[in-house]
């Protein structure tokens, strides 16, 4: 199964604002996606900020993937082109891309409640749970220009 999630800047850049997106009395969260039969990654990023926004976007790179083995619980989230581990096809696959509002629209409620656009730097300064939470604590350290940890996230 594989999961897709989209980092939505204003502009393309270190610069550039994202949203993140809060449902009511929740935790904020990157709008995400299932990876659909027959469809890329990509793709499903496009659909996501489409049916859950109603805004148009341009995906970027993979910024950094998440593995997750059902049956020992860990899951690692590594920075593109540092994959090493050894891929599992009963495994859980979260990927993060980032994308650029083409439109220069602001999002639609729908599924979420609230969104703020928020320069990566501050991420860290909101509250995120499960995999955007482990995926952050990684982000995090990159945006900032600290190594990153080749280390599994529990």
């Amino acid at each position: 199964m594989r999961f897709v999630s989209v980092l939505i800047q204003h502009h393309a850049g270190p610069t550039g604002d994202v949203l993140i997106c809060r449902k009511k009395d929740g935790v904020w969260e990157f709008p995400t996606t299932k990876v659909r039969t027959n469809e890329y990654p990509p793709e499903a990023a496009e659909r996501a900020a489409w049916e859950q926004l109603g805004m148009k976007i341009t995906v970027g790179k993979m910024e950094m993937i998440g593995h997750k083995r059902p049956s020992d619980g860990f899951e690692e989230h590594i920075a593109n082109g540092n994959i090493t581990h050894n891929t599992n096809t009963k495994a859980f696959w979260h990927s993060y891309y980032s994308a650029v509002n083409k439109w220069q629209s602001e999002p639609q409620t729908g599924v979420y409640d609230e969104f703020k656009w928020v320069h990566p730097t501050e991420l860290a300064q909101y509250e995120f749970a499960g995999d955007d939470a482990n995926f952050l604590a990684k982000y995090d350290a990159w945006v900032n220009g600290r190594e990153i940890q080749n280390v599994r996230m529990y």
